[in-house]
Parts: C-alpha cells; sequence; structure tokens
C-alpha cells in the first residue's frame, strides 16, 4: 500500500478574514474521513484501496490540483474500496478545481481544470473478463473493474455536485465527471450535478448500480452515456442540460450495448446492456440528437422530454450480430411516453437492413406515446450574462413529462447560477450588488437585515465554502434569520427582487 501523504497548509477565502484549514492529499487515501472544515486539495491520482473506506462530511469541498496527462487529478474508487459522500441539501459535498474560489466568478462553462471521480466495483460486464478502465494509463494496477458480484457496494454519492473536470490525458482521452466501472447495486447514486465536464458528464461501463435526480450540464461531449452491457433497473430523474451559449455537446444519451469496436466482449454478449430509466429530460443545443442506441444496447426508457433536439431518438441496425433494432424487435428495447419539444423527427431508424424499418418506429411511436408536442409550457431556452457567470433567460421544463427541476433547487451549481426560473435561482451571485445593513453583526442567535426592495426577494445564506445554509423568500423590507444553531464563522448572504441584486456579510459568534 502507499503511503498517503498529507501536506498541511492555510488558505485565505477572498473576504481575507476566514481562514480554513487546506490539506493536500497524495496516494491511497487511507480509511479516515474528511470533514467540512477543511479544503482537500488532490494532488495526481488519490486512491480508496480494496478495504478502506473514504468518509467525506456534508458541506465538504475537495479540489483537484492542476495537472494533466499522468499528473491529472482524480479520486479513484478501487474495486473493494467504498466511498461514503453523503451530503444533504443544505450541505451538499462540491468537487471542484483548485482555482475555484466558489464566490460564483467563475465562468459556467469552465471545462477540463481537473479529472473526476472514478469507482470501480465488482459487477459484472460483457467486457469478456476484468478490464482496465479508460484515462488511465495501463500501468496503473489499481485501476481494474468487472466481476460476477452484480450486489457489490462501492458506497454512496448523495448531494454531491462535481465540477470543472475531465482533464485530457493524451489526444482524445478524457476522464469523465463521474466514471462508473462495474459497480453495484449496493451502491446508493442520488441528487448528483455534474457540471462542465471537457467529456462525458456520466458514463457506466457495465454494472448494475442505479442511479436517482442525476443533473448534467454544460458538457463538453455526451452527458449520459453507457455500453459494456450496463443493466442498472432502478435509474429515474435524470436532466441533462447542453451548453446552449456555446453551442457544445454532443447527445444527451449516447447508448452502447458493448465494446464491440475493439473486439472484447464476452461470447454470449451477456449481459445485455438493458437499463431502465423513469423520467428523462434533454434540453439540447439544437440540430443534434436527443438518445442515440446503437452497439447492441437495449434499454427501457419511460416518460421522457427531449427539447430543442433536431433528432429525438435514433435506433441503428448496422453492427452484427445484434444492434439495437434487433433489440427493439426482441423487446429487450422498450420506449413509452417521450415527448418532444421543438424537434423535427420523434423516432428514427438508422440502417439499410429492414426496408420499413422507419415505417416501423413510426408506427411504435403512435402506440406508444412517442410524439413531438410543440403546445408544451415550457422554456427550453437559456442564456449566461458576457462573463459566463449568471443565466440572464433561465430555463423552465417542470411538466408531467422527464424529470422536472424542482429536485435541483438549492444545492445544485446550476440553481446558484439561476439557470431555473424559480427559488433560490433568482440569486444573483457576488458581481455588482447593493450592500445591506446587517444587525447586529457580529450576531449570535439571529441577525437582522434591511433590504432595499419590498416587492419580494428571493434568498440564500452561504458558508464559506460557498455550501447553502438558509434559503428564502420575504415580502418584507427587513429579514430576521435566526442564526442560533451556526458554527461561528462567516456567513454571505445575498438575493434579489428579479432586478436588483443586494448582499451582505454575516459573522456569527457564540
Amino acid at each position: 500500500m502507499r503511503a498517503t501523504l498529507l501536506l498541511l497548509t492555510y488558505c485565505f477565502f477572498s473576504v481575507g478574514i476566514l481562514a480554513q484549514n487546506t490539506i493536500t492529499v497524495v496516494g491511497s487515501t487511507g480509511t479516515t474521513t474528511w470533514t467540512a472544515d477543511n479544503v482537500y486539495i488532490l494532488t495526481g491520482y488519490v486512491i480508496v484501496e480494496s478495504g478502506q473506506t473514504l468518509t467525506i462530511e456534508p458541506g465538504t469541498v475537495v479540489k483537484g490540483a492542476p495537472g494533466s496527462g499522468v499528473d491529472a487529478s482524480a479520486l479513484i474508487v478501487a474495486k473493494g474500496g467504498e466511498l461514503i459522500a453523503d451530503g444533504t441539501a443544505e450541505a451538499p459535498i462540491i468537487f471542484t478545481f483548485e482555482g475555484d474560489p466558489l464566490d460564483g466568478s467563475v465562468a459556467y462553462d469552465t471545462r477540463g481544470q481537473w479529472g473526476g471521480i472514478i469507482i470501480l466495483g465488482d459487477a459484472t460486464t460483457n467486457f469478456g473478463g476484468p478490464a482496465q478502465i479508460e484515462g488511465i494509463p495501463t500501468d496503473n494496477n489499481l485501476a481494474e473493474y468487472g466481476g460476477d458480484n452484480d450486489a457489490d457496494n462501492s458506497g454512496i454519492l448523495r448531494y454531491v455536485s462535481i465540477r470543472h473536470g475531465g482533464i485530457e490525458l493524451g489526444a482524445a482521452n478524457e476522464i469523465n465527471g463521474l466514471t462508473l466501472a462495474g459497480v453495484g447495486s449496493g451502491t446508493t447514486l442520488d441528487h448528483i450535478e455534474i457540471v462542465s465536464n471537457l467529456d462525458d458528464g456520466i458514463e457506466f461501463f457495465g454494472g448494475a448500480v442505479s442511479a436517482t435526480h442525476i443533473l448534467v450540464a454544460f458538457c463538453g461531449d455526451d452527458s449520459f452515456d453507457w455500453d459494456q452491457g450496463y443493466h442498472g433497473a432502478n435509474n429515474a430523474h435524470w436532466l441533462a442540460i447542453q451548453d446552449q451559449p456555446g453551442l457544445s455537446g454532443d447527445r444527451g444519451g449516447e447508448l452502447d450495448g458493448d465494446d464491440s469496436d475493439d473486439g472484447n466482449v464476452s461470447a454470449d454478449e451477456m449481459p445485455l446492456a438493458t437499463p431502465t430509466v423513469t423520467g428523462w429530460t434533454i434540453v439540447g443545443v439544437g440540430g443534434g440528437q436527443g438518445l442515440l442506441f446503437r452497439n447492441g444496447s437495449g434499454g427501457h426508457v419511460s416518460n421522457g422530454l427531449f427539447a430543442n433536439v433536431d433528432e429525438g431518438i435514433e435506433i441503428e441496425d448496422k453492427e452484427s450480430p445484434l444492434d439495437a433494432f434487433d433489440h427493439y424487435l426482441t423487446g429487450d428495447l422498450t420506449l413509452s411516453n417521450i415527448k418532444m419539444f421543438n424537434c423535427e423527427d420523434a423516432l428514427d431508424y438508422d440502417g439499410t437492413d429492414v426496408e420499413d424499418g422507419d415505417a416501423q418506429l413510426d408506427a411504435y411511436a403512435a402506440d406508444n406515446g412517442i410524439e413531438i408536442l410543440n403546445n408544451l409550457d415550457i422554456d427550453d431556452q437559456f442564456n449566461f450574462d458576457a462573463a459566463g457567470q449568471q443565466a440572464t433567460d433561465p430555463i423552465n421544463v417542470d411538466s408531467e413529462f422527464g424529470s422536472g427541476q424542482d429536485w435541483a433547487l438549492g444545492w445544485t451549481f446550476c440553481d446558484e447560477r439561476a439557470l431555473f426560473g424559480s427559488g433560490v435561482s433568482q440569486i444573483a451571485g457576488f458581481g455588482a450588488r447593493a450592500e445591506v445593513l446587517a444587525f447586529p453583526n457580529p450576531c449570535t442567535d439571529a441577525v437582522s437585515v434591511s433590504i432595499p426592495h419590498h416587492t419580494g426577494s428571493h434568498w440564500v445564506m452561504v458558508n464559506a465554502n460557498g455550501s447553502l445554509i438558509q434559503s428564502g423568500f420575504t415580502t418584507q423590507t427587513s429579514l430576521r434569520i435566526n442564526t442560533a444553531n451556526l458554527p461561528s464563522g462567516m456567513y454571505f448572504l445575498r438575493g434579489t427582487d428579479g432586478q436588483t441584486p443586494w448582499a451582505t456579510v454575516v459573522t456569527k459568534r457564540n
């Protein structure tokens, strides 16, 4: 086992007052707990090895140091290791790059600043044997995944935001925001956000894990990707938002059954890629595809909403012996109740083997509620300010179809940047603002804030890490906030009436 090197330094946040320990981590984590009163800097590949458990407290910030190629920073959970990153809506766990001050100044589309999170499990894949995860050099013997335990448990990721990753290791070789390779169903993945990754947002390499409430935004390649016989059975509430202002991003979902292109696949191609996803919304950049099923992928997708894509779903029929269209014919690929908005073609056949393939899929779409509905009461267009810091034209994809967006309010980067048109998403960042008076300041049990407008203000209070503490809405000119249970420290309070942002800094003393 490689030794863990902990280098203790100190950093000061932009306010220049509140000090917080910075711990640099190199090599193996060991079994340990990372706490919210520290910021952890990943230097190179930091690995939770087999038999080890890394626990990360709610509200903790983890940052990846700069470096590319073999010097890229990433958190890797090796097969047999466990990561318990169990945040809360009030205190999400944030993974970002070392230079991110978490004050709203980093542009939304900043990509490729560090690696990402890679979880390797012992569940089944159709790779044909144990495999080495992409993005990690082959001489790393802790990057193997895949086995025969579909119930394998690699830990918990809940209320976790992963930002600005996907550093390029070599030509066309980047790390995904969240890589899940051979991960078993005993693992909990819930309320996870992946923002502005250079490559794919989240990719499943086989395995049986299910993921719920997953937001992937502004990634450079595909938002969701599965292959190697991925078969998670209980996926729900997936939301993909591509980079409209930058016209960046490929498909909402690139869905493969195997790696047949390189010959590494089990003789019978088992297990088949047949995951189930209920509630999937995709907001595209226009001109692209919502979902592409190919290379032997099946799957079961229901209750979808795909907006601003030229082609909603394409099913390929180009591979032998099995392709996605073959799985459609056998019932291993099913689609139902999927609506398209601002879209040209709902369901398309791509192949030459079946003469009436398009006609078959058109009839299937009509029978299964797959249709274009351009009268839906949603808004699929957005934009950001010139600095890329705040959304100036928020989206609203709340609907009876798809994933919805309410579950992403209050804890995500996207909501902090006003991408959604309700709740705390109306709050402006730390840019130009009216300074308001807080009294008493420092405070103990409560603080009162005079608000310059009385038309109604959304507001949030965050700690020095940028983690949400409280939020709300008031129509009063004076806002009183209970601080009795807050630890000592500095807090940022900001809000807006929808036009004029306001802000103040509050110091809490016990």
